[in-house]
């Protein structure tokens, strides 16, 4: 019955999906199939296609190349055969679905050949024996094709199979079965998917299950061998049975034809040849079938596999391919109704053309290059084994790029800003002459992205709620052992591992005696207008990023990459969401925006502007409000107090966390409540220095946090077990902003200090300390005079500090940086 690929990828509730194809159109591909899982929240996506196809793909069309890289990952298998596979799985929760068939993902396989496909789908909500059948077959075409990729080492497959096996639990929990499986009906059914080391070939398992004597051989097929030769052994091993072959034909000039090698046939196939499908409305048959048809029963193979030894195999010997297809065992005469084979209509051999024999390419091979990928505004070249990279040059489009190689990181091409917005495209010229074939640039923290750890709907509420000035940030408090806990379950230990290896060098500061050695060492740049996606698989820890410094910068999120996308996903009102229960949150909130007072529109820039009036509210809340910050404060100076102990290994995840719990302190301490409509109070004071409150005041709290975080002396910090990648040009923002808003607080503790009358003996004590720690957050890089002015001055004008305050603070920060080293 017919069967619409396209429609099939409407339905919801999938967040990953892996593809194969061995002919390569990455046009259709990212406009059509990538496009279209995205709108319905299909975000995690693998294309794995025939290397020399994509290569051939690359060199004709690499602008047609638009999202790869970036939104969704394509991964070449090289073999001494053709990667040859046609389906798509798709995962959900508690769902699965397999499309396997004879269709490329092309715009000819989906849209204009004549193409034989099969669709699995198995649903937890729906269990029957045929379901379980089911998912055991699509778990056992699951292992296969994570069985093909493995061996290609490419690290960014580590984060999507990570991800993709936690949003899936179904997948270690089902039995994989062997063999032929039966359903309800008494029909059979077996998945056959072979590799070139596939221990038994696809045809011998095909030709034993074959059971009784067969009376017909259908064959469908739109490349064979020139001599037939599998054609012959499987006509034989069934006893010979009539033969009838299916093709098309047309007279139209240039319209693709059947590819049988009529010369070949001699005297002892005599097959019957007919014609499928209208003439008049020539469509290219590019199914794949074969049907040993007995008294009883129609057996029938189809999929990916032609009639071909390089497909099928031969006895005992597997197939140059690798192939997949189904095998069923059917009542007989299904075949023939289901796909409308007419045998009264004949195609005398004599209409039949010889295939024309293509022209021998001249152009030599050309050699791979490896793995590519850009880290700002650098690309990266791991270089292959046996392949010297002096004097090598990055080629995309007309350009060349120098290479620069030598010291401890791989060697690198700059950009210069050009090619942000789309996938890059590049050659390597190696100085002897030679050009490798065209490569995909990867971009790790974009593809990371587009595929975000899964966050809950009502965490991104209060998130995006906060962000926006509709909420008071102190209600994320009550969430914070979930933003920084149970928010990212994807752990990059694995991704790490592969990527620290003798191309990437890491360095941490407590392999260097000084912070000034480190920096050095580094040689990173300080820029905030850098922005970029530090947490791009953690959406939770990015969107924080984004509250503390808004009204500094605008920062990337996992949506802003994909807006097209998500308009498409709100519009299609799916009514289901990625855990099957089936919601419509966008109807929800839209409704909501109707009911009393219309939240105010936001600024151009995304960002509102905090207001600074009192925010009215019973003393009952304002003291719940209070007792909520205390707990959040108490619990990260416990975890913070933990951690020192230790002496684990720290990441941007740990700054981050840092650097949203000192921002939330520094909002206990500036936001104005009207309490009873009475007195306006805040929920910590600022400084209270010199008073008996001083402990309690943000200033003191703050500053202990920071003595942990950076250390007197660097190496004993916190700071200093991050290890940081020397491939970066910039300082990753949370660290930057960390060292911004450090100083800020050194500079203005010890300010107050100083002013306060009660507290001459504390400001002699920091007096000599706030220099040392000063010096620390010195470990990273020289800030930006300029940028930290402006970030410092909106962060006092957001907490609502005097000018005459303000200004104070940086003249102290400005007194420190005379006295840095």
């Amino acid at each position: 019955m017919p069967f619409n690929l396209f429609d099939d990828l409407k339905r919801p509730g999938f967040h990953s999906s892996i593809t194969t194809t061995f002919s390569v159109d990455p046009a259709f591909y990212d406009a059509n199939v990538q496009y279209r899982l995205r709108a319905v929240g299909c975000q995690n996506n693998l294309l794995i296609a025939d290397a020399a196809m994509l290569s051939q793909a690359l060199e004709q069309l690499p602008e047609a190349f638009s999202h790869a890289g970036r939104k969704y990952l394509i991964e070449p298998i090289e073999g001494i055969g053709c990667f040859h596979p046609k389906m798509m799985i798709r995962y959900g929760k508690a769902k699965a679905s397999l499309t396997l068939g004879s269709a490329n993902a092309t715009s000819a396989g989906w849209g204009s050949n004549r193409e034989l496909v099969s669709s699995l789908d198995w649903s937890q909500s729906a269990e029957t024996p045929d379901s379980a059948v089911r998912r055991r077959l699509i778990a056992r075409a699951h292992d296969w094709l994570i069985a093909q990729v493995s061996a290609t080492r490419n690290p960014d497959l580590s984060y999507k199979f990570d991800l993709l096996n936690s949003q899936a639990p179904w997948l270690a929990c089902t039995d994989r079965g062997e063999g032929v499986e039966v359903f309800a009906d008494g029909s059979l059914v077996d998945l056959m998917l072979s590799a070139p080391d596939a221990r038994e070939p696809i045809g011998d398992r095909f030709l034993a299950n074959v059971e009784g004597k067969v009376e017909r051989l259908v064959v469908i097929s739109p490349y064979w061998d020139s001599d037939l030769k599998a054609l012959r052994r499987v006509h034989a091993e069934l006893g010979k049975p009539p033969l009838h072959i299916f093709m098309t034909l047309s007279d139209v000039a240039g319209a693709r034809q059947s590819t049988f090698p009529i010369q070949a046939v001699g005297s002892k196939l005599k097959p019957t040849f007919h014609p499928h499908g209208a003439s008049g409305n020539h469509r290219f048959l590019h199914a794949k079938l074969l049907v040993a048809q007995t008294r009883k029963y129609d057996f029938l193979l189809f999929g990916s596999t032609n009639c071909t030894a390089g497909a099928l195999g031969g006895s005992g010997m597997p197939g140059l391919n690798h192939e997949a297809a189904i095998f069923r065992r059917l009542p007989r005469g299904t075949v023939e109704k289901t796909l409308w084979l007419d045998f009264s209509e004949i195609v005398r051999p004599k209409d039949i053309s010889a295939p024309e024999t293509p022209e021998p390419s001249a152009a030599p091979p050309r050699f791979n290059p490896g793995r590519i990928e850009r880290k700002d505004d650098r690309l990266y070249w791991s270089v292959p084994s046996g392949i010297n990279p002096a004097g090598a040059d990055l080629l995309i489009d007309d350009d060349r790029h120098p290479l620069i190689a030598g010291g401890e990181v791989r060697p690198y091409a700059r950009l210069g800003g050009a090619r942000s917005g789309s996938t890059i495209v590049a050659r390597v010229a190696l100085c002897d002459g030679r050009i490798s074939r065209p490569v995909i640039v990867y971009e790790p923290n974009r593809l990371m992205a587009a595929a975000p750890s899964p966050l809950a709907s009502g965490i991104r509420r209060k998130l995006d709620a906060v962000l926006n000035g509709e909420s008071d940030l102190i209600d994320l408090a009550r969430d914070v052992h979930l933003l920084f806990g149970d928010a990212n379950p994807i752990r990059r230990s694995a991704l790490r591992a592969d990527r620290r290896g003798a191309s990437v060098a890491a360095v941490a500061g407590e392999d260097f005696d000084t912070p000034e050695e480190f920096r050095e060492a580094l040689g990173l740049k300080a820029d905030l207008m850098a922005g970029g996606l530090s947490h791009a698989n953690n959406p939770a820890l990015q969107l924080l990023l984004q509250i503390v410094l808004r009204g500094i910068v605008q920062l990337e999120d996992s949506e802003t990459i994909d807006h097209d996308s998500s308009a498409s996903a709100a519009a299609l009102k799916t009514g289901e969401d990625q855990d099957d229960e089936g919601s419509d949150e966008e109807g929800d909130e839209a409704d909501d925006d109707q009911d009393g007072d219309a939240a105010d529109a936001p600024p151009a820039n995304g960002v509102r502007e905090r207001r600074l009036v009192a925010q009215p509210v019973p003393r009952e809340a304002f003291e719940r409000n209070q007792r909520t910050l205390e707990r959040a404060i108490e619990r990260f100076e416990d975890y913070i107090g933990t951690v020192a102990k230790s002496r684990q290994e720290l990441d941007l995840d740990f700054v981050t966390r840092a650097l949203f719990m000192i921002y939330l302190m520094l909002h206990g301490c500036s936001h104005r409540y009207s309490v009873d409509e009475t007195e306006v109070e805040v929920l910590m004071p600022f400084s209270a220095i010199g008073t008996r409150r001083q402990d309690e005041g943000f200033l003191m709290r703050g500053a202990r946090l920071i003595s942990l975080i950076w250390g007197r002396r660097f190496t004993d910090g916190l700071m200093a077990r991050i290890p940081l990648d020397r491939e970066l040009e910039n300082v990753p923002i949370p660290i930057l902003t960390l060292v911004i808003l450090s100083r800020w607080i050194l500079a203005a503790i010890l300010v107050e200090a100083r002013a306060a009358a009660g507290a001459k003996s504390l400001a002699a004590i920091l007096e000599s300390q706030i220099p040392e720690f000063y010096r620390s957050t010195s470990a990273f890089a020289f800030t930006n005079g300029p940028q930290v002015e402006a970030a410092v001055t909106q962060m006092a004008r957001h907490i609502g500090m005097s000018d005459t305050q303000a200004q104070n603070v940086r003249k102290g920060m400005a007194e420190l940086e005379k006295v840095m080293p």
